[in-house]
């Protein structure tokens, strides 16, 4: 039995054939993601295929970074949220902390709302009603959320959704309760989560219509599953209603892939792309698991997800240098140039006549930037005269660096190209990791010379003496920060107390006094010679990492893992991972008339109990149930695995302990396979 594998990514467009009776890759292709028609993109790395193994596929799975870049850039739909009994007060002072940029998609419905659905008081039904349409007219999905929404079954929000479906002009919007989407109790947060999901509908609505018109286009007719954030699958179905499940589904995806192509039982998996890198932790071949919900951009949820670290490093990162010649390695991405005069000639002209010129300057003669946009649609605001001839400019084509601060009337000293290049209409082009790659020759994709020559001006410009030793210190820079990070991520999973607060000076100082040891070419004999170290095997994955990584590797007393197949882990990942659905229930002790009764809290419904026994029964049948009916509903065929944990809670009293509740987990696993 063999499967498709997709990873949509925001370089390229990753591809793989997976075998799944013997567990191996039988083929994989890559193509750029074509992000103005992704069908482009998605049609060309299936067409490298071969034919007759495309035939002999029964299932496909994806993964994408869409969801997650749209929610970065503030990209996506109009979508609204409609709250039910949450404090407006509340609601003002913390709202921005969530990620709600504006109070204009937000309805705030006043009722009191409590634990014990009889003692609430439920909306006025009539005059929210008659305030719907006026809320909802330019609207394309809505999201409700109640406070206490566990305790009440969701009634509130069944309500208000019924309301909404009165009106034929909204017949067809998306309406999304909260209460199937998060249980937690912070009503705020589950709606920051709950909007965000509103509105990226349909970013994942365009993603599936994209590979549904290829596969028609191929005559693949196969079901699709969509890797979630925690690497699990769901399927199409469910991933139209809860696109926010895709969040950081990229990363998760690598990382399965990465433990299905090295099968370590205890590693951190270094997943190094083209502007990041992502780290994760496997023990005891379990993936750890973020303790609260992600956090993407601005927007805090409560999407459960692997633990995944995120850094700027990657191939595309800057090397520059700043006025006093200093070699830095920057957070941002840029276009490598031997990318960039790959695709246009005309750049490798540039840099040669400046390699001609033998000039030095403090500012970077030898970058360029190109348009990404048009400036019309990229800031809100005013700009300026100067910015908007420079982007007319740039419509031609790239622009040396002293070109463009001519097009602006500025000389090299004082131009500012900031506002442009944070509203992602320029992007910089300039000597990144891949350059010097390429300059070593552990890559050779694109255009070496012209590397050759921005790095030859680099040197003439910086406290480099020759291309060689810029080169080093080049490969030096990334090793650091890979170690650094490393360092960091180790620490704070092994010491969560770490994780609370930001690394203070001392702490820092002493990671770097970690590499400075580690990275020495001397014989060490130091009184304190070796600090840090793992017995965790570092797999790489993601295409510069052989090359960076067994260097950290061996400073930190380990081996680096590079496995067959791993520059497209995502797709591994994506077709390799199972149908895992999580689900809580909880049971809390009753006071006053009821003392000695429980009651049970699940996703479905609230049910009291003579005694805790009873609760607990009912509690394991109930869970039970909705982990293997949402384990289904994701996509999962065939026997399911069920786990359950009971986690007790406590406290100690004068007269012996007292409890306090329980909360039982289940977790349905099984195959999405037909």
């Amino acid at each position: 039995m063999k499967g498709i594998g997709i990873d949509t990514g925001g370089t390229y467009t990753d591809a793989v054939i997976y075998d799944f009776e013997t567990g191996r890759v039988l083929t994989e292709a890559k193509a750029l993601t074509t992000h103005h028609d992704l069908k482009i993109g998605i049609s060309q790395v299936l067409r490298m295929m071969p034919e007759d193994l495309l035939r002999e596929c029964s299932q496909a799975a994806l993964s994408t970074t869409l969801a997650t870049n749209a929610c970065v850039e503030n990209l996506g739909g109009r979508g609204k949220i409609i709250f039910l009994g949450v404090s407006r007060k509340v609601f003002m002072q913390t709202f921005r902390s969530y990620g709600f940029l504006s109070l204009d998609d937000v309805m705030l419905v006043d009722c009191r709302l409590l634990p014990d659905p009889d003692a609430s008081q439920e909306p006025d039904w009539e005059a929210l009603r008659d305030s719907l349409p006026a809320f909802l007219k330019d609207c394309d999905c809505v999201s409700i959320v109640q406070l206490y929404a566990a305790e009440h079954g969701g009634a509130c929000e069944r309500h208000v959704r019924d309301l909404i479906r009165e009106y034929p002009q909204f017949q067809n919007m998306p309406v999304i309760l909260g209460c199937t989407l998060f249980s937690d109790r912070n009503a705020i947060r589950r709606g920051a989560g709950s909007l965000l999901n509103a509105r990226l509908v349909p970013v994942v609505y365009a993603f599936m219509t994209a590979i549904r018109e290829v596969f028609s286009s191929l005559a693949l007719d196969v079901p699709i599953t969509i890797i979630r954030s925690d690497g699990s699958q769901m399927t199409e179905s469910f991933a139209a209603e809860r696109p926010v499940e895709t969040l950081l589904c990229g990363p998760a995806a690598s990382v399965i892939g990465a433990c299905t192509l090295s099968d370590a039982a205890n590693a951190v998996v270094v997943d190094m792309g083209g502007t990041t890198t992502d780290l994760a932790i496997v023990k005891n071949h379990q993936v750890l698991r973020a303790g609260d919900g992600i956090r993407v951009g601005e927007w805090k949820t409560f999407v459960k997800g692997l633990y995944v670290d995120t850094f700027g490093l990657g191939g595309d990162t800057r090397i520059y240098y700043d006025r006093s010649g200093k070699i830095l390695l920057g957070k941002n991405r840029v276009k490598p140039l031997c990318s960039l005069a790959a695709e246009y000639p005309s750049v490798l002209d540039s840099l040669r006549e400046l390699d001609r010129s033998g000039r030095i300057n403090v500012n970077p003669l030898h970058e360029f930037f190109v348009l990404l946009k048009d400036a019309e649609s990229g800031i809100s605001g005013n700009m300026s005269r100067a910015e908007l001839a420079l982007c007319s400019l740039l419509k031609g084509g790239p622009l040396s660096y002293e070109a463009c601060c001519a097009a602006m009337g500025e000389d090299v000293y004082t131009a500012d190209f900031s506002k442009l290049e944070s509203s992602r209409i320029i992007l910089r082009c300039g000597l990144t990791p891949t350059d010097f790659m390429h300059l070593k020759g552990d890559f050779n994709g694109y255009c070496t010379e012209a590397s050759l020559y921005a790095a030859r001006f680099f040197t003439r410009s910086s406290q480099a003496e020759t291309v060689e030793d810029l080169t080093v210190k080049a490969y030096d820079l990334v090793t650091e920060r890979l170690y650094k990070n490393l360092v960091r991520v180790l620490l704070t999973t092994e010491c969560p107390s770490l994780s609370h607060t930001p690394f203070d000076e001392q702490m820092n100082e002493l990671i770097n006094y970690a590499y400075r040891q580690a990275s020495s070419k001397r014989r060490r004999t130091d009184f304190f010679p070796r600090i840090f170290e793992t017995r965790a095997g570092l797999i790489g994955v993601g295409a510069p990492t052989h090359i960076f990584l067994p260097r950290v590797a061996a400073m930190l007393h380990t081996q680096a893992v590079l496995p067959d197949h791993a520059s497209v882990a995502n797709a591994v990942g994506a077709i390799s991972g199972q149908v895992i659905a999580v689900t809580e229930v909880t049971l809390h002790p009753l006071a006053g008339e009821q003392y000695g009764s429980a009651a049970v809290i699940s996703r479905d419904s609230r049910r009291t109990f003579p005694s805790r026994s009873k609760a607990l029964a009912y509690a394991r049948k109930e869970g039970k149930r909705i982990a293997a009916e949402q384990a289904r509903k994701q996509g999962a065929r065939g026997p399911l695995t069920i786990r359950e944990e009971l986690i007790r809670s406590d406290a100690g009293t004068g007269y012996g302990r007292i409890w306090l509740g329980d909360t039982l987990r289940f977790t349905a696993s099984g195959s999405a396979l037909r």
